[in-house]
């Protein structure tokens, strides 16, 4: 029996997957553990081993078209097996065909001769064998044209499927979220796709069937697949319906389309138009939907990092002998750790039932990739797992070794799932403040500035009148950026967290 290719875990939020390249062709030899597939997410690269010994039977899905996660990408087995499934997907046809032709007074050759001619899936080609329908005569919404269960469905005045009714009220104007994935993947106008229909109505296949017309150079058509379609009655008897007359030359309306795609920019004289990568995009859709999701606020606090310095300048020998290059993002990980202790709601996710507290911690830390000759760059947020249980030997071994993997591309997609709070150390590239987004579905985000000397008054008198006891000093000092969700977190609580961690930062002892 054929033993089916299907994808590993790939992480919370991972709904759909882009096939990158089949290392290896139908009929080939693998063995258990070869890598044969390479997909990719938004946010990681990933390689796909054989499940078993064996010979490619058959691919699923091609080079450059996206799966779903619960997919089955192919089969493997045994050299001249028959897939079980695809065995019955042909065979279904051909037996609908024949009770067709028994049935029905005219053949069903015609869907035949059109299928040889017409990209069609094995589902759509059962149910128009079943109906009697010729392909030829349908217009294909899915990836490059093909036609879909959907369409046969559509052309036959069978029931809507369900995936492309239109919401009621004000949900009617909001596309599924797959929908406005893959349209921002691929730079598409919702609007102009749907057209009259509402964007609730929007299908996967509506924006492929786009995508397809665009790299073809034609004008994006969509048809969407519930509208009623006029074909030619059946004939009836007088005594039963009668009905005007009406000239047998008269053409059956055809169905509106929606407006085409808007014509690409128009570039003037000085500007280039580079390309957006997957994870540009990643990185503006999933920060636009957290700003408009989770009300942010941003409470600043300035910490004195001299006792961190001087711990660090005593035990940076001690660690790099066991290889580990001891950072300063470390010690603020450990710290967020102190504060998330002190502060239970920011280590926690909002529910409308309620807010989710979470008693391990895995820190998001936030890595900057390397930018092109354009000076566009990406963001990934590598994430150690119960960072709680580890000492500060442990973090800073984990901070390394994640960063060293995200710039080499070598990530996994565990490496990326989990996070319950997120750290940005944007001071590493000289920035004093920033007010970063948070990461959905965390509470917070601690943006930490650039280590630097700064003019700091001293008193051994009133903290706040003039005294004789005054004296200005130059301490190295950060401002951080506590950016939360004020769902959760109001000003004293977020307050009472950002001070637990200056307190363990300030608190270090060599």
């Amino acid at each position: 029996m054929a033993t089916e290719i299907r994808l590993p875990d790939l992480g919370e939020g991972v709904q759909d997957v882009t096939v990158n390249r089949w290392r290896v062709a139908v009929g080939d030899a693998v063995k258990a553990g070869d890598v044969i597939l390479e997909i990719a997410t938004d946010k990681v690269d990933t390689e796909i081993q054989a499940p078993a010994d064996g010979v490619l039977l058959k691919i699923n899905y091609r080079n450059g078209e996206i799966a779903p996660v619960d997919a089955v990408m192919g089969y493997i087995g045994a050299p001249g097996e028959k897939v079980e499934g695809a065995a019955e997907e042909e065979a279904a046809p051909a037996k609908a065909a024949k009770e067709t032709k028994e049935a029905a007074p005219e053949p069903a050759q015609p869907v035949v001769a059109a299928e040889a001619g017409v990209r069609a899936t094995p589902v759509a080609k059962r149910v128009a064998a079943e109906k009697g329908v010729d392909l030829a005569a349908i217009s294909g919404t899915g990836p490059g044209g093909q036609i879909t269960k959907q369409d046969v469905l559509a052309y036959t005045g069978a029931a809507a499927p369900t995936e492309s009714a239109a919401l009621p009220g004000d949900l009617a104007d909001k596309a599924s979220l797959p929908v406005r994935r893959l349209a921002a993947e691929h730079n598409l106008n919702l609007r102009a796709i749907a057209g009259d229909r509402p964007l609730s109505a929007l299908t996967v296949y509506d924006v492929l069937s786009a995508i397809a017309s665009r790299e073809a150079g034609k004008p994006v058509r969509v048809e969407p697949a519930y509208a009623t379609v006029v074909r030619k009655a059946p004939a009836v008897k007088s005594e039963e319906a009668p009905a005007p007359k009406a000239a047998p030359e008269t053409p059956a309306p055809t169905r509106p389309a929606a407006a085409p795609v808007p014509s690409p920019v128009q570039l003037k004289p000085g500007e280039e138009l580079v390309k957006l990568s997957r994870m540009r995009l990643a990185v503006a859709r999933n920060t636009t939907q957290s700003l408009f999701t989770a009300p942010h606020v941003t409470t600043m606090w300035d910490v004195d990092m001299t006792a961190v310095l001087q711990h660090r300048a005593a035990h940076k020998k001690e660690f790099a002998a066991v290889g580990v290059n001891l950072t300063l993002t470390a010690y603020f990980i450990e710290a967020v750790v102190a504060g998330l202790k002190a502060v239970p709601a920011a280590n926690a996710t909002w529910t409308d039932e309620g807010i989710i507290i979470k008693r391990y911690y895995n820190i998001g830390m936030a890595t900057a990739l390397p930018m092109d000759q354009y000076g566009i760059g990406g963001l990934i947020v590598p994430v150690i797992k119960n960072a709680g249980e580890l000492n500060l030997l442990g973090i800073a071994r984990a901070v390394n070794d994640l960063a060293e993997r995200a710039r080499k591309g070598e990530l996994k997609p565990e490496d990326l799932a989990d996070g319950t709070f997120t750290v940005s150390n944007y001071g590493t590239s000289g920035s004093r403040f920033q007010t970063p987004i948070i990461v959905q579905p965390q509470v917070g985000i601690l943006g930490i500035g650039v280590v630097e000397k700064r003019p700091v008054v001293v008193s051994s008198g009133h903290p706040l009148e003039p005294n004789m006891g005054d004296a200005l000093v130059f301490k190295a000092m950060t401002t951080l950026g506590f950016s939360y969700d004020h769902r959760v977190l109001d000003g004293a609580t977020a307050d009472a967290f950002c001070a637990a961690v200056k307190k363990h930062l300030e608190s270090y002892t060599v």
